[in-house]
């Protein structure tokens, strides 16, 4: 009864994809933009629930603990591909001024997002592992991104530049005990 119940919700959500999907588009094409970003947004959020869903399964079903340690370092990889991101569009907004600096900042901040959703979805890896170097491996690179967005906080306040967004996530890693504990963030 529970793998229905699995299979169900499954289908639920591949629904609510497919059907934000295809109204975003019809509002897209009927210029009615606020609903077509709503249901974007709807559709995106089915999509990474389901991401989180593969990736469950895909570690329970691993045959070894050298396959789950494959599926770690892919997604630590991907992190990695988002911080050294923000490192390219902070540079790219300390060479601009106005709104062009504004508009790289906020490609920034979607940066920063999408880097959170991951480590949400390696947050119920590292509580369910039994195995400590896959634990080890993913503190460290929890660690990691944590530093990577301590400095990037560092660098926007030291350059005058303001991203709620970054202190939001900083933040959000320190409520969620990601990080050394010993580290604290300024007001920003």
């Amino acid at each position: 009864m529970n793998d229905t119940n699995g299979l169900n919700s499954t289908r639920a959500i591949l629904k609510r994809f497919k059907d934000a999907a295809r109204e975003a588009e019809e509002n897209l094409v009927n210029e009615n933009y606020q609903q077509a970003m709503a249901q974007f947004y709807e559709a995106s959020q089915s999509a990474d629930e389901m991401t989180e869903r593969f990736l469950v399964l895909l570690m329970k079903t691993a045959p070894s603990d050298a396959h789950r340690t494959l599926i770690i370092e892919f997604l630590s990889w991907r992190l990695r591909y988002f911080a050294a991101q923000y490192d390219y569009h902070l540079s790219v907004a300390q060479t601009l001024s106005g709104l062009p600096r504004e508009e790289w900042i906020a490609r920034l901040e979607t940066i920063l997002v999408l880097s959170q959703s991951l480590v949400t979805k390696l947050l119920p890896i590292l509580a369910e592992t039994e195995d400590t170097n896959i634990e080890s491996r993913i503190r460290e690179l929890l660690d990691d991104w944590v530093q990577g967005i301590q400095e990037l906080v560092s660098k926007l306040q030291s350059w005058g530049m303001a991203s709620a967004q970054a202190a939001q996530v900083l933040e959000w890693a320190y409520d969620n005990k990601i990080g050394s504990k010993n580290r604290v963030i300024d007001e920003y």
